[in-house]
């Protein structure tokens, strides 16, 4: 598992990202992958220029790369039956009522 994260993170620098950011953009492509596994590389792309990241360049096999290493750390889990998707579901929070706050309160 560690050696695909390395495999990972090296491909990302070599594909434009500076190693300072690489945690921010691990971040973007797990929620770009968690809820679109199939995502096109221009996609991704797109994503990432609008985040601020226009000097990295992911290719299919970056984001393969990439969908594999999250599923092995168990966020992107599938059932084998079906192939239905096993994600960790919401939890909602209760309604909680809060009184009128004044400025002397503050």
């Amino acid at each position: 598992m560690d050696e695909f994260k390395q495999i990972l993170l090296d491909r990302l620098v070599k594909a434009g990202a500076d190693s300072s950011s690489l945690s921010g953009i691990l971040k973007v492509l797990s929620k770009l992958l968690f809820s679109n596994p199939d995502v096109d590389p221009a996609a991704a792309n797109e994503r990432l220029h609008y985040l601020g990241w226009p000097e990295v360049e992911v290719d299919y096999h970056i984001l393969q790369l990439a969908l594999a290493c999250f599923e092995m750390e168990g966020g992107h889990r599938r059932s084998p039956i079906g192939g239905q998707d096993c994600r960790p579901q919401a939890i909602r929070l209760q309604d909680v009522e809060i009184g009128p706050i004044t400025l002397n309160d503050i």
